[in-house]
């Protein structure tokens, strides 16, 4: 093993990552300003926008590990994803904040869609292979997910001199931000592959921990702030919003362009973890509050999940 190679690409991974977390970024930014000056609702912006550009990561790099015949990248992103979201982005809130509310008309709107989501997440890709028929439904059932929020926000339109103008200028940032994102991704996937090879693991190990704590940096920056701005709650629709998009549209759209291949590492580990995970932010939701000593169990638990993928080295 040529151990200056896999230095050089593990800061190549580094790198790409940084740029691809930094153009989602970019993106959020000038798209959340574009759609406000069109009259989109602060729900909407949150729920479409922010949650859209938090999960551009895992959506970028999943299509380019399909397209780079790599298709088992996308369901260990989307598993180790999910899971990270829940143990770790949800835990480190809560430690930090010590109580986060979750308000009644989170758990009517997008408790039940995430619920939904994991179950039929967990359906397609039990049998090892997410077929494109089975994506395409995924996506449909997105569709049916976009049309119940925008008919539940559609009278919360901005209006008036609540717009603010339109400006150029944040279309380039989303055009920017876009590009920023496919180079990163582009990237994340040629290195990941080779770092994987390099060490003999399989790729969706280096998927399920590297690529999808690295994608899931965006949804731990808007935890982060969320928690100095004492706004813990727009976090927890973010983590829920971003799970239920992950696990629709980041698996619908590269399988419908082939057919997806689940790693050893996600049946045998990964999906039932990330069904405990998502059983335990459900109870917990239903309490409609997560404690500092729940938020410190996730994190023991995300620790013993790391503990367990070591074993596939």
């Amino acid at each position: 093993m040529d151990w200056t190679q896999l230095m050089f690409w593990s800061a190549a991974l580094a790198t790409a990552l940084f740029v691809l977390i930094r153009g989602a970024d970019i993106f959020i930014t000038g798209a959340r300003n574009c759609g406000a000056s069109l009259g989109m609702s602060p729900f909407a912006i949150g729920v479409f926008i922010v949650g859209f550009g938090t999960s551009l990561p895992e959506l970028a790099s999943s299509v380019a590990g399909a397209l780079s015949g790599s298709t088992e990248i996308v369901i260990a992103n989307v598993v180790g994803s999910n899971i990270t979201n829940i143990l770790l982005i949800v835990g480190v809130m809560a430690l930090l904040a010590g109580r986060v509310v979750i308000k009644q008309e989170l758990l009517m709107t997008e408790l039940p869609l995430f619920v939904i989501a994991q179950m039929f997440l967990v359906i397609v890709i039990i049998d090892g292979v997410v077929e494109q028929t089975e994506a395409g439904f995924l996506i449909i059932l997105f569709t049916a997910y976009v049309w119940y929020v925008l008919s539940g926000t559609k009278n919360n339109s901005m209006i008036g001199d609540e717009r603010p103008n339109f400006r150029w200028r944040d279309v380039l940032w989303v055009v920017l931000g876009l590009a920023a994102v496919l180079v990163g991704a582009a990237y994340t996937v040629e290195m990941a592959v080779n770092i994987a090879t390099a060490v003999a693991v399989p790729i969706g190990l280096v998927s399920i921990t590297a690529i999808a704590i690295g994608t899931s940096l965006p949804e731990l920056f808007v935890t982060l702030q969320a928690v100095r701005s004492r706004h813990t709650e727009m976090a927890m629709g973010n983590i829920f919003g971003s799970n239920t998009f992950n696990a629709l549209i980041v698996t619908g759209i590269p399988g419908l362009l082939v057919p997806l291949a689940v790693d050893t590492v996600v049946l045998e580990l990964g999906l039932w973890f990330m069904i405990a995970a998502s059983i335990m932010i459900f109870v917990i939701g239903l309490s409609r509050q997560v404690m500092r000593s729940e938020g410190f169990m996730m994190l023991i638990f995300f620790v013993f999940f790391m503990y367990k993928l070591a074993a596939f080295i």
